[in-house]
């Protein structure tokens, strides 16, 4: 079986525009702008430092301009559903992680929790059939590196975190919005960066890769 990398980012796209749509509908536009801009343009900026400046890994002959169209898109609707997984998981009845106090902080906790265990399943298999090369050998879970995980509870867990403090600002309109989720780009690459390093660090200590 050989991956069809046309209908990979099709069906990237669409996941995450789908997503997007929903946030919109629920929240508002505004808070949807903003989403894109944090859930979307950032992981999407550090993933493909990842795959193209540091080179963990790659999509075997597809173009910088593909690699991140599929990642912008498709971190968006990674990270949109696994949020709003783990807000019905915590949220109380007639609350949301907009409303309900400590969902600031546990629900991007969660989604990062629960993005890493979809991941275990989905890597393994976009591996075996060749949708991405990993440059960096894994010695724990099927070849594939521990650093995967952790940048993805890393990417998964700043982005809802930075979007539920932006959007809980309800008297805000577009423009605060939108502004206050550029600026917050900065912070999260720095924040994501270090962080990894850290949780890298204390995984190479243990020992494993």
């Amino acid at each position: 079986m050989s991956p069809d990398f046309t209908l990979f980012l099709i069906t990237g796209v669409l996941f995450g525009v789908a997503v997007v749509v929903f946030i919109a509908w629920r929240f508002s536009v505004a808070d949807a702008l903003a989403f894109v801009l944090v859930t979307g343009l950032f992981p999407a900026v550090m993933d493909f430092l990842s795959s193209f400046t540091v080179q963990n890994y790659v999509y075997p002959g597809q173009s910088r301009l593909w690699v991140f169209s599929y990642i912008f898109f498709g971190w968006m609707g990674v990270c949109g559903t696994c949020m709003l997984i783990a807000e019905g998981i915590l949220a109380r009845p007639g609350e949301d992680m907009l409303t309900q106090r400590a969902l600031w902080w546990q629900v991007p906790l969660a989604t990062g929790v629960i993005a890493v265990l979809l991941d275990l399943f989905l890597d393994p298999i976009a591996v075996l059939v060749g949708y991405w090369l990993w440059l960096v050998e894994g010695s724990v879970y099927y070849g594939i590196p521990l650093l995967n995980f952790v940048g993805w509870f890393v990417l998964t867990s700043l982005a809802p975190l930075a979007w539920i403090l932006i959007a809980r600002r309800q008297r805000w309109g577009y423009a605060r919005k939108t502004a206050a989720a550029f600026v917050a780009l900065i912070p999260l690459c720095v924040a994501s960066a270090l962080l990894s390093l850290v949780l890298n660090a204390a995984v190479a200590t243990l020992g494993f890769q």
